[in-house]
């Protein structure tokens, strides 16, 4: 049963670490088999506007980027890609950052110029199209939208949440459900459960005005 902790929050109030939360359900006998992050591994990306581009003085493929992330100067960043342009909303990896396939980002020397961070492609961040359209494109992964700059990029493209993969018993069929297992954690937790709000639908009117049936064989359907 996979149970996302935003799902979770919406009907109780979380109160306890995840990390918490496992124990205390397996005290109520749901084993936790793990916490799954939605951009496993991925640290230190942002949101960053490009201000500024201009030619690498020392090589012809290179670009100078101004970028703005949400300090009070704009950081210095070198690259090679060509989709990108001022006023373009990127991911950027700041010192420390880690990507896809354990990769570190460092400030580094590209051809006399002090790169301090990376723009990244939807691979890097290990983002299919699937997780956000244009992901794959060819080059810089751009973000669609308005975003905060310096936020993080696993809030920018909504992949910010924990998921915790809780194992069932057949015993418990009453929780085979967000529903039904976001009632027991409430119980878990000592907190009180929040039911969901139904919404009175309203009739449209007859469904014969809208659609009607004429049975052709009586024989093969007598009803």
């Amino acid at each position: 049963m996979k149970l996302p902790l935003k799902w979770l929050k919406e009907y109780v109030d979380f109160n306890v670490t995840p990390e918490k939360f496992v124990e205390l359900m397996m005290w109520r006998g749901f084993e936790v088999a793990d916490i799954e992050d939605e951009m496993p591994g991925i640290t230190n990306v942002v949101v960053g506007r490009i201000e500024a581009l201009s030619k690498h003085p020392n090589a012809d493929k290179l670009q100078i980027c101004s970028i703005n992330v949400g300090r009070e100067e704009n950081i210095c960043i070198v690259t090679g890609a060509t989709n990108v342009y001022e006023g373009a909303l990127v991911p950027v990896a700041l010192d420390g950052a880690h990507l896809a396939g354990d990769i570190v980002i460092h400030p580094t020397n590209m051809r006399g110029v002090e790169s301090l961070g990376m723009l990244c492609s939807g691979k890097e961040l290990g983002l299919t199209e699937a997780d956000y359209p244009g992901a794959e494109v060819y080059g810089i992964m751009l973000l669609q939208g308005e975003h905060p700059l310096g936020q993080s990029i696993q809030e920018a493209v909504g992949l910010d949440d924990l998921v915790f993969d809780i194992e069932l018993t057949p015993n418990r069929a009453d929780c085979q459900s967000i529903i039904g297992i976001c009632r027991e954690a409430a119980a878990a937790l000592g907190q009180k459960f929040r039911e969901p709000e139904i919404k009175e639908i309203k009739g449209a009117g007859n469904s014969a005005d809208y659609a009607s049936v004429e049975v052709l064989d009586t024989d093969l359907c007598p009803r």
